[in-house]
Order: structure tokens, then sequence, then C-alpha cells
């Protein structure tokens, strides 16, 4: 991820003013109101991205846009979570196919954005990017480096480094999401604190979940969030109207967090909705209400447990990373692996049974980073044809997450990769046992050619086929 920040650095006047505005006899023909899950650009077919355009689209008239970026290339699952506040609020949406992470990013950004920029009417003084966990770093770099043409950012479980000494004081509005088991919940609670000290324009909405993009109603809650900035800024027409109902909107979800006794919710919410109206409703009652709820004993302890979770969390992970870096020391191998395997038999413990919430949470957090640690690691050392090496990463993956069918069914396809055929089909017996079904899957990937005669596999393959 840190390499994706680093990369689109150079991406500065080709993402401002550099695109044309082409004349409607240019306009293509798109379906409005519904997903385009590929439209391939003009200029490279290689690139394509999701294309929804709102209801009454024309060309006539200029629109706000947003940009989303999903560590995986899925341009259409950004664009699905955003279509109804899309719908509602008049935004094209755009999501990259090619934007994942681990891959050289410049000329696909600067691609996406020539070509939208020449296919679509867009209101300039409203673009905005989104992504999540690496797109999360790519939608925020972009924003940085655009020298303003990005008016907001809606960051899903990443956004810029927490030293962002180079942003500027509303250079552009931020919205952070975060899921209450993701291991980055941390650092966006830290990037909120810093944004706050910096006086940056920024929201963090937290749900239920792991790490990943936020549900449908979190994704048009940000939308609503970037609309309300608009007008306070002046780049959107002020809407009376929409204000109230947002206002009341959200008022009445803090006032449902009180009542359903979730104080800590309720204050959050409140704190917000001050911060987002200020300046175009009376907020002092509600300043009250976040006021009075900030200093009740039960916000006060909620607070404090928050920051103890992260302190766990960080401590935790500092040490199963000592553990697995002291892995490459063979003469301490053997009390060294005695030892990580207990940490992340009780780690999985905590993760699935654990009676605290918080140890629950945190032990959640931490799994999950590692696995996705090993997953990126894994795919480096897979770029650089180093498959000697994966198999031992993905070992380690089975020890975090013993259950998973994912992790043995790529435990199978290493081992198969280096020739490793007892191994493989031992992984891949395993992947089965714990409710790997993907058969096509299985017939397809050519990591498993060399075990296509033997004898384990036909009879593994073949339960599959029976089952």
């Amino acid at each position: 991820m840190r390499t994706i920040f680093r990369t689109l650095a150079t991406v500065v006047t080709v993402l401002a003013f550099g695109c044309l505005l082409v004349a409607a006899n240019q306009q293509a023909q798109f379906p409005q109101g519904e997903i385009i899950e590929k439209v391939t650009a003009i200029s490279n077919a290689e690139q394509s991205y999701a294309l929804f355009l709102p209801p009454g689209y024309t060309p006539e008239k200029k629109w706000p846009i947003l940009y989303a970026f999903d560590p995986l290339g899925r341009g259409s699952v950004p664009v699905q979570l955003f279509q109804d506040a899309a719908k509602e609020f008049g935004f094209i949406l755009v999501g990259s196919n090619n934007s994942r992470n681990g891959i050289e990013l410049n000329a696909i950004v600067e691609t996406l954005w020539s070509d939208t920029h020449q296919r679509f009417a867009i209101d300039e003084r409203r673009v905005y990017t989104s992504g999540f966990s690496g797109g999360a770093r790519v939608a925020s770099a972009v924003a940085l480096n655009s020298r303003g043409t990005v008016a907001g950012v809606i960051a899903a479980s990443g956004g810029p480094r927490p030293n962002f000494n180079t942003l500027a004081v509303n250079q552009f509005t931020f919205f952070g999401t975060a899921g209450t088991e993701d291991f980055n919940f941390p650092e966006m609670q830290q990037l909120k604190r810093k944004m706050d000290e910096a006086g940056v324009t920024n929201r963090l909405a937290i749900f239920a979940g792991g790490h990943e993009w936020p549900p449908a109603e979190i994704c048009g809650e940000a939308i609503s969030w970037m609309e309300v900035q608009a007008m306070k800024s002046g780049t959107r027409a002020k809407d009376d109207e929409l204000i109230d109902k947002l206002l009341i909107a959200k008022s009445r979800t803090a006032r449902d967090f009180e009542i359903s006794k979730q104080p800590y919710e309720a204050y959050l919410e409140y704190e917000s909705l001050v911060a987002e109206f200020k300046g175009l409703r009376d907020v002092n009652t509600f300043a009250a209400e976040a006021e009075r709820l900030r200093q009740s004993k039960e916000v006060r302890a909620a607070i404090k447990s928050e920051k103890a979770e992260e302190e766990d969390q960080a401590r935790l992970s500092e040490k199963l990373q000592t553990l697995i870096a002291k892995l490459q020391d063979e003469s301490t191998y053997t009390e060294t692996i005695a030892e990580l395997k207990y940490d992340l038999s009780d780690l999985t413990k905590k993760s699935e049974g654990s009676k605290s919430i918080a140890d629950r949470r945190v032990a959640r957090r931490v799994s999950q980073s590692l696995l996705v640690q090993i997953y990126e690691e894994a795919f480096a050392l897979k770029q650089k044809k180093n498959y000697a090496l994966i198999p031992a990463k993905f070992e380690l993956a089975a020890l975090i997450r013993p259950k998973d069918p994912r992790v043995f069914y790529e435990l199978a396809a290493a081992y198969a990769r280096i020739g490793s055929k007892g191994r493989a089909t031992t992984a891949l017996g395993q992947a089965i046992e714990r409710g790997f079904s993907d058969l096509a899957r299985i017939e397809q990937n050519e990591d498993f050619a060399t075990l296509r005669n033997d004898a384990d596999f036909k009879r593994l393959v073949a339960s599959l086929k029976k089952s």
C-alpha cells in the first residue's frame, strides 16, 4: 500500500486541468440509472471501468463525479454500493476495473480521468475519489496530488498515512469509514485525530464489520455529507429543504442511539452533526447534547476502552511480528514455532469465543491484519517468480485460520507449483474437508497441471464431482 501511495506521487497536472471536455456530438450513448460493468477506454482497449449515469443525465448540464478504486479491480463493487445515493443526488459513478494493489497505477489513473472527461459533462468543482484499503490509498494520493481538483475523498479502511504534512487545511474534505473489527480501525481513528488537530474538515463513520467496503447506507451518508460540504463551500447551490431533511434524519439517529442505550454512539452522532451543519443551522442544542454525553461515565469509559484496544492491538501485533521474524533463525526455530503456534491458537480462540467484546475485536483485527500481510507477501513473491518461498507463507496462514478452506486451497496450489505433490494433495484434501467445493477453480488452475495424473489428486476431484 505504501508503494501505491509513492507511485501516485507524480500524478499532478495531468490529473488537474489537462483533459478536454468534448462537445455533445462526441458523447457516447449510455443507459441511465443502471450499472454498466465495462466501459472500454477510448485510448486503451485493455483498460475499462464500471459506470453509472444518474437518471436524467444530459451533456448540457455538468454533473458531480465519484471515481472509485477497489484493491482487486472490482469496479462494479463500489458503483453498486454508491448507486442509490448517486440516483438521489445526481452523481456520475466510475469504478476502475484495472486499479488494484501491487501494480503501477499512474497510467491507469490518467487514462480513467482522461476518458471520462472526454465522454461526460463533469462539474470540475465537484470531483470526488473513493477507495477501499489499498484503493483508499489511491483515492487519497490522487486527491493529494491533484492540486485542488479533487473536492473530497471517501476512504474505507485507509487514506493518507498519518504523517500527511503535505495536506493543506481543507485542500479537500475527507470522509473515512472503518469496521469495528477492521485491523485498520486504529489507523483511521488516529488519522481522524490528526486531521482534527490540523483543522481538516473530516468525518469518520464506524459500522459493525471488518476490513471491507462500508454498507450502502454508509456510502449514502458519505455522499450526502459531501453535498452538505459543497453547500457550505458554495460549489453547490444551497438547498434548504435538503439541509432540513438531512438534519432531521441525523438528529433522529442520535436520539435512537440514546433510546437504545448506546450513549457513545449517540455522542459521536451528535458531535458529527454539529460539525456538519454548523454555519447552515443553529446547532447549539445538539452541541449541548454532545457535551452532556461526553461528560457521562459511560462515554468516558467507552473512549478509554477504545484507546486501550488500540494499545492492545499494537502490542499483540508487535509480539507476533517479532516471532514471525525469528523463524528465520534456524538455531531457535523449534522454540519459536512452538511459541508462535500457541499464541496463534490463543488468538483464534479469542476471536471466536471470547466473552470480552474488546478482546474478541482485538483478536479479529490482529488475525485479519496478519492474513492480509501474508497474502500480499505471497503475491509479491509470485510476481517475482520466487515460488519456493510461497508455501511457508500459507503454512503460517493456516495457523492463523485453521478452519478456512481458502487458505488450504492456496497452500495446495503453492505446493503444486513447486512440484511437491504429496503436500499439495494433502493440503487440497484439507481444503475440501473444510468446505472448499469450487471444482471449476481447481480444474482451471494451471498450478495443478503437474497433478492431473496423480491418483490422490484424481480421487479428490472425483469426490468433489460426486458431491
